[in-house]
């Protein structure tokens, strides 16, 4: 199988006549062989082009020069132009309608796991564009890829070590409709937050780490718990938790900045040896408010009725960091060794407050909540070549990452407001709350592949075969107190009525007035562990150039357990929940490529999705896209799917192509989220009976040099040639079927899958200066309605409404070695809206955003 080379690949042959070679009867003399050498572009879209057009099954690419084009910072927001693709909560991709939970993120074809608990698959977000060389969604399963595949594999794929030394540093300048310069509420926190650090100002107090180390629970001292907690001494942990504030503030809102600055070289050691490397690194601090109308409804007999409606101010600083390095050892032109480091940092903060009616009680809700993700990933890696074993070839990688998730003192608390309009602190149960919580999860991933050319007379098969073990461990733990009123100070209306951090003074802290207690649930801590070993074997045969016929089959033993203990009763036994499964995966695909530039191609394969550690403990946690409450479910099975799929190719030069094609998904066993009866709007997570999600997918490329032939251009004299537009569209259906014993609280037994949109459109326009000089874009996004969370008790399903959202990047050269860009996001502005019924259950705008960035690279 030949490489492709890109348009900007520079090709010099080395043609030598062998002084031992003899000549014809004709006096001519034969070649002794001709020597090819030259170097390709990484990330071009030439390179990216060609090899979705080689790939054995359905794949769709994107290289470094098409996402450059589109000016986007950041994997998740890049992926949602690709056809097919939605981009959910500006993190997640959905591939073909499925939810995040049936894709898979692979990072240069390691799996690597996710900091975020609330979802199986890793935020895209997390991954700036400045690190890609490219991105490949691969939609069509072959058996050298995991098992768990559903919509699709994303495979990110990180900057390799350059040609040439280059250096590139930019800076950038951000403006958010709405929210810089603007003002919005916050409160102290450390003196490190713009870093992304918190320094130890929401650190556990030490007395009370001390008192509940070793998972000690807080407890009072009683006459049947002589060794608990004295008054004193709950008063001394109470004082220092509650020393870290709870008020919040008014503050003006700085604009977006952002910096990235990347490096790298390649030495020649002798003649066939080489070194290399790529280093970047990247910031960025911005601000984002939003003010969002949130109401419930409940069913009646005369259809829906208002239940509890809030007003959210939602302000939130976000900060990433991202580090990385690429070292590449060329020992021969057939043996290649790799080592790449990646860190991914992400830190939010925010704080929310909440107003309106709730419960049939006029309240005031605050929560103030500081979050870190981090993912750190280390990959060393061998591409070896062994001519004198026929050409055997052998990849092999092993990957260590490890994902950490911190929520240090996360505070909510809860003001309810009297008739005459007054406020006082709540004296419910539930009046307030402060959390710790601590997730890492640790993944190593081994690989080796290997390839085995063979050559016939008129055909080439090649046997491909490898084996992979993934061992991934896990630990979840989350500590909660509350302030509970002890005495009469804390039942005092003058006392309630104060400000937050007056209320919870050390005045009133105490035996006659607010008392520490714990409020950790039983399922509050879990560790969790997954074994993994495959094997796969696959031929690829290419018959007379124009059929190819793919087969293969991959073995997979998974044995993954969750253990959820409680930490108040330690003699309790624990709740363990898993599976220890053997699976067998086949795959076959036929590509047939009937000219030089048309192919057609079909594929089948039987691929699973497991349930993730936390959709398997039954510990609660915060849904961040729904903020409802959601509970796992020890009884869920893994999913079975069947995938279909069929395709036509159309390649009108190196970089630009049409194609269409039709899909087919079956499920056994989906999982989905629904709602727990009578528990408001706490969800859990149940296999429901089947699914089908099948569509139709349209994309073209292509430049308008050919409009300048239609009569009414004819006329016009513009550059057309430097003028191109790409469109795709995918349009989707989808069904599922729940079982009416288990599902009867459901108001549909049958109705489409969650967050499945019935259509995906990409358009972009760009026009390119003929000496490259500037480039213009124009892009817009749109997705259809989908369902954000199923209805019940006769109540119709939430709907997330269609968003449409209009973009423009401009980038122009300044002299030699300076450029600049212009970007425009959301220029539209159209509100997000949830619906249920006729009714709206949200709604708010994201604003619009112009950010300006100032580029140095030198020649």
């Amino acid at each position: 199988c030949a490489l492709p080379i890109s348009a900007d690949a520079a090709i010099s042959p080395d043609v030598g006549v062998s002084p031992d070679a003899p000549a014809a009867a004709d006096g001519t003399q034969r070649l002794g062989g001709v020597d090819v050498r030259g170097s390709f572009q990484r990330g071009g879209e030439a390179l990216y082009l060609d090899e979705k057009r080689a790939a054995p099954v359905v794949a769709e690419t994107l290289g470094a020069e098409q996402i450059a084009r589109t000016g986007d910072s950041d994997a998740a927001t890049t992926l949602k132009r690709v056809t097919g693709l939605t981009l959910v909560d500006g993190r997640f991709v959905y591939v073909r309608g499925l939810g995040e939970r049936y894709s898979s993120v692979a990072l240069n074809g390691a799996p690597i796991p996710s900091p975020d608990p609330t979802r199986r698959v890793v935020p895209l977000d997390l991954f700036p564009t400045d690190l890609l060389d490219g991105v490949v969604v691969q939609k069509g399963y072959t058996p050298d890829m995991p098992g768990e595949f559903g919509g699709g594999a994303v495979l990110l794929r990180t900057r390799d070590v350059p040609s040439k030394f280059f250096v590139r540093i930019n800076g950038t300048l951000g403006y958010q409709d709405g929210t810089s310069f603007q003002d919005g509420y916050t409160y102290e926190g450390g003196g490190r937050d713009w870093a992304g650090h918190d320094d130890g100002t929401r650190e556990l107090p030490d007395s009370l780490a001390a008192a509940t180390a070793g998972g000690q629970v807080l407890r009072p001292q009683t006459p049947l718990n002589p060794n608990g907690a004295t008054p004193a001494q709950l008063e001394r942990y109470g004082e220092d938790v509650a020393a870290g504030g709870y008020g919040v503030k008014r503050e003006t809102l700085s604009p977006d900045l952002g910096f990235s600055a990347a490096v790298g070289n390649r030495w020649e050691l002798g003649e066939t040896s080489k070194l290399g490397f790529t280093a970047a690194l990247r910031y960025n601090d911005a601000w984002d408010r939003n003010e969002e109308v949130r109401r419930t409804f409940q069913a009646s007999s005369a259809g829906l009725e208002p239940a509890d409606e809030l007003a959210i101010d939602d302000t939130r600083r976000n900060v990433d960091f991202s580090a990385f390095l690429n070292l590449g050892y060329e020992i021969t032109p057939q043996h290649r060794l790799s080592a790449t480091s990646v860190l991914l940092r992400q830190s939010e903060d925010r704080t929310k407050l909440s107003e309106g009616i709730q419960d049939e009680q006029q309240a005031r809700f605050t929560e103030l909540r500081w979050t870190e993700n981090q993912l750190f990933a280390q990959q060393l890696g061998g591409n070896h070549l062994f001519p004198a074993a026929h050409d055997l070839s052998l990849d092999w990688q092993y990957t260590w990452a490890r994902a950490n998730r911190d929520e240090p003192d996360t505070r909510k608390y809860r003001y309810d407001r009297a008739q005459d309009g007054s406020l006082s602190f709540s004296q419910r149960s539930d009046s307030n709350q402060t959390t710790w919580a601590e997730l890492s999860d640790y993944q190593r991933d081994l690989s080796v592949k290997g390839k085995l050319p063979f050559d016939f007379d008129t055909a080439t098969l090649d046997l491909a075969f490898g084996g992979e073990r993934t061992e991934r461990n896990r630990d979840a733990s989350l500590r909660s107190f509350s302030f509970s009123a002890a005495g009469p100070i804390a039942r005092d209306p003058a006392v309630l009525a104060l400000p937050i951090d007056e209320v919870l003074s050390p005045d009133h802290i105490g035996e006659d007035g607010f008392v520490l207690t714990e409020s950790t649930l039983p399922t509050d801590n879990y560790f969790a562990r997954q074994d993994l070993t495959a094997f796969f074997l696959g031929v690829d045969a290419n018959i007379a150039q124009k059929y190819r016929i793919a087969l293969g089959a991959r073995r997979e033993r998974n044995d993954q357990a969750v253990t959820t203990f409680s930490l108040s009763n330690p003699e309790a036994p624990p709740v363990v929940a898993g599976e220890n499964t053997r699976s067998t995966l086949p795959a076959a695909a036929l590509t047939w490529a009937y000219s030089e530039n048309a192919q057609l191609r079909t594929s089948f394969s039987k691929t699973l999705s497991r349930p993730d550690f936390r959709e398997l403990s039954p510990a609660p946690y915060l849904d961040p896209l729904l903020d409802v409450q959601v509970v796992g479910n020890p009884e869920l099975v893994s999913a079975s799917i069947r995938n279909y799929d069929l395709r036509w190719e159309y390649y009108f030069s190196p970089v630009e192509a049409f194609s269409i094609g039709a899909f087919l998904k079956e499920f056994e066993n989906p999982i989905e989220k629904t709602r727990l009866p009578g528990s408001g709007v706490l969800l859990s997570l149940d296999n429901a009976q089947s699914a089908r999600n099948y569509g139709i997918e349209l994309d073209v490329s292509k430049g308008l040099e050919f409009v300048a032939d239609w009569p009414v251009f004819r006329h016009i004299h513009g550059d057309w040639a430097n003028w191109s537009v790409g469109f795709n569209y995918a349009r989707i259906k989808s069904s599922i079927t729940l079982d009416p014993l288990d599902a009867s609280f459901q108001t549909n037994l049958e109705r489409p899958m969650q967050g499945q949109s019935p259509y995906v459109t990409n358009l972009q326009l760009g026009h390119q200066a003929g000496d490259g000089s500037s480039e213009a874009t124009l892009l817009f996004n749109v997705s259809g309605r989908r369902i954000a969370a199923v209805g019940v008790a006769g109540q119709p399903d939430i709907y997330e409404e269609a968003f449409r959202q209009l973009d423009f990047q401009y980038r122009r050269a300044l002299g030699e070695d300076w450029s600049f860009k212009l970007r425009l996001r959301n220029l539209l502005d159209p509100a997000v809206r949830y619906s249920q019924g006729d009714e709206t259950t949200r709604e708010y705008k994201k604003g619009r955003a112009l950010m300006l960035t100032l580029e140095w690279k030198p020649k």
